[in-house]
């Protein structure tokens, strides 16, 4: 392989581990509660009586 072709290739590399890293954030984001039930819910007090 040429400089050329190892530049794209490891490009292509950095897009895909960048976009994989957003799809899990939106995921953890939109999803958290029913991913990680651990995790507490971030209500006021007022909103639950």
């Amino acid at each position: 392989m040429d400089m050329d072709q190892v530049l794209i290739f490891d490009v292509g590399w950095l897009f895909f581990t960048a976009w994989g890293l957003v799809l899990a954030a939106v995921s953890v984001i939109a999803f958290g509660r029913d991913i990680l039930p651990f995790l507490p819910r971030l209500t006021r007090e007022s909103d639950r009586h």
